[in-house]
């Protein structure tokens, strides 16, 4: 009986997973708003009922791209040995945009949708908003930053993120209303030369 429940799990999974896909795909040819659940489905390979097994709207397929494949990237800064707080802000910012880049801007514009009135999400059995993940994320790097010395103790790490945070949906949204014009991922050195650095010199022990 466990094995079953394992197998039907695996599988539920597996079909979750060819919804994402398939929207995914889809999305980087059409628009949002001509887009149907029975067109993810037959991309899918599975009936419209499948489909709101695991999402209420196609809505929701957007939320589920970013759980994707996205989140493990403040981990990986966390875990970056011998680099300074900017190097390891640096990395988080140009790998944030080359990521919300990878999806390409229709996706991002419906993704930018959702959360301006923001839709929560289940995120490792977490209610949350994406936004409120991204914060955090930064809090983490900022905070690890404030452990490992790297950052002085009196450094106001939510500010920081805040201040971070803003910086990066204002280059997404550039990209998006310069229907792709401008590169965030192309300006994340720049922004961290003459936004972040000026900002975290004051917070960085140079003894």
């Amino acid at each position: 009986m466990k094995q079953e429940m394992t197998n039907r799990k695996k599988a539920a999974l597996e079909t979750r997973r060819k919804i994402i896909v398939a929207a995914r795909g889809i999305l980087e040819k059409r628009d949002f708003s001509s887009v149907t659940v029975a067109d993810i489905a037959k991309e899918a390979g599975v009936a419209v009922g499948s489909f709101y097994v695991y999402f209420k709207r196609k809505e929701d397929v957007i939320d589920a791209l970013e759980d994707y494949d996205f989140y493990r990237l403040a981990e990986i800064v966390n875990g970056m040995d011998g680099k300074g707080i900017l190097e390891r802000l640096e990395y988080y910012c140009h790998e944030f945009m080359k990521g919300i880049e990878e999806y390409g801007l229709e996706i991002t514009r419906q993704w930018i949708r959702n959360n301006v009135v923001p839709q929560r999400m289940c995120h490792s059995d977490e209610d949350i908003t994406k936004y409120a993940f991204d914060h955090r994320a930064v809090q983490s790097i900022l905070s690890e930053g404030v452990s490992q010395g790297l950052l002085a103790a009196n450094a106001p790490v939510d500010d920081l993120a805040l201040f971070i945070n803003s910086q990066l949906y204002g280059l997404m949204l550039a990209w998006c209303m310069s229907d792709g014009a401008v590169v965030g991922s192309e300006r994340t050195d720049a922004m961290a030369n003459t936004v972040l650095k000026p900002i975290l010199e004051q917070f960085i022990d140079k003894a």
